[in-house]
């Protein structure tokens, strides 16, 4: 994985959603191979999140569904991530999303979901 995505996945799991995306912006303009598309639906997964801490779901959603997009061209595990179940949570989390849940409501309930996902890597 490269090292600026690595520290995205960091900054991710301490909610600096917004350094986050810049490490995967930056670890995806970088890279010049296959796995340059997944900090693409990485940097996509942080800037949703982001959104929602700023109370604006529906442009976290237009985020979640960019994420969804990169990640069809991914295997079910790739650079240690479960991919099957960031996409299953993603899903949902743009269902409970346009389903009207407050913004902080559904960063409680499913962002220790992707962080979990997000920490396989380290198991």
């Amino acid at each position: 994985m490269h090292p600026d995505a690595q520290e995205g996945l960091q900054k991710f799991n301490q909610g600096k959603y917004y350094a986050a995306h810049e490490y995967f912006e930056r670890a995806w303009r970088e890279t010049k191979d296959d796995s340059r598309e997944f900090y693409r639906a990485l940097l996509q997964v942080s800037g949703g999140f982001y959104r929602l801490t700023q109370g604006r779901p529906g442009a976290a959603i237009k985020f979640f569904n960019r994420s969804l997009h990169w990640l069809e061209f991914f295997p079910k595990h790739y650079q240690g991530i479960n991919t099957d179940e960031l996409r299953n949570q993603l899903e949902e989390l743009i269902k409970a999303t346009n389903e009207n849940r407050d913004t902080v409501n559904i960063l409680e309930n499913f962002l220790p979901k992707i962080k979990g996902v997000f920490e396989e890597k380290k198991r």
